[in-house]
């Protein structure tokens, strides 16, 4: 059954900037593993803000750092042109730096934390398991930003990666050869294909494809035990 939660306004510092974000979080008392949710392309929109009660309600803190300061985007091509020119670093360090301040929340305290990341920020989510030891678990949702295999080296956590058959941005090839990189460099992972679903199939709410509805299910029922394993 489905936890009751409070959601809210959030912020941390990263280095000498504040970065605003939004917490869900159950309302029962007690620590709880934590999730750091990194939206796509769009921003921190209501879809993005939609799946962050949503794995709330699974037992997990869960914040989405707001990586593009107050903006969301809508049309195509401002969505692609925001994210082809992102700042990574600045990015990676704001995810990196949301750790610390959930360790300083009473229902986090020092238990384990996971990096998830849809689309953009699934590329977003793989740079902060590399660069950062603060993450205990990541999981990728469809990435659309690739890092170099060598990028990929330095991860130790392990990862639950979920792709749609259908998806026309995060193509076959480029799981494949995801794939390919992680077994050259013996990583623990997992990754879950979801037939006739799409891009974007969880935090896309507008979404009436039954395959996608479907894999949203699915996914985050997955994500929701194998986290509760790994995090425990």
């Amino acid at each position: 059954m489905a936890e009751r939660i409070v959601s809210m306004h959030a912020a941390h510092r990263s280095g000498k900037e504040v970065v605003d974000g939004f917490l869900s979080r159950p309302t029962s008392c007690g620590e709880r593993p934590a999730i750091v949710l990194v939206h796509g392309y769009r921003g921190l929109d209501d879809g993005q803000r939609a799946v962050t009660r949503r794995f709330a309600q699974e037992g997990f803190v869960c914040l989405s750092p707001d990586l593009f300061h107050g903006k969301t985007y809508h049309t195509l091509e401002d969505c692609a042109l925001k994210k082809t020119s992102l700042d990574i670093p600045r990015a990676v360090n704001n995810i990196v730096d949301s750790v610390p301040y959930l360790r300083k929340l009473p229902w986090v305290g020092k238990k384990k934390v996971a990096v998830l990341g849809f689309c953009m920020g699934g590329g977003l989510a793989l740079y902060a398991l590399a660069q950062a030891k603060a993450f205990d678990a990541g999981v990728i949702y469809y990435q659309s930003m690739f890092p170099d295999p060598e990028d990929l080296k330095t991860i130790s956590a392990p990862m639950l990666c979920h792709y749609g058959t259908d998806d026309p941005g995060t193509t076959k090839t480029e799981i494949d050869m995801f794939r390919h990189s992680l077994d050259l460099y013996k990583k623990k992972y997992e990754i879950e294909m979801y037939q006739g679903a799409g891009h974007a199939f969880l935090n896309n709410p507008s979404s009436k494809n039954a395959a996608n509805l479907d894999a949203a299910a699915k996914s985050v029922a997955r994500t929701a035990k194998w986290l509760r394993k790994v995090l425990a």
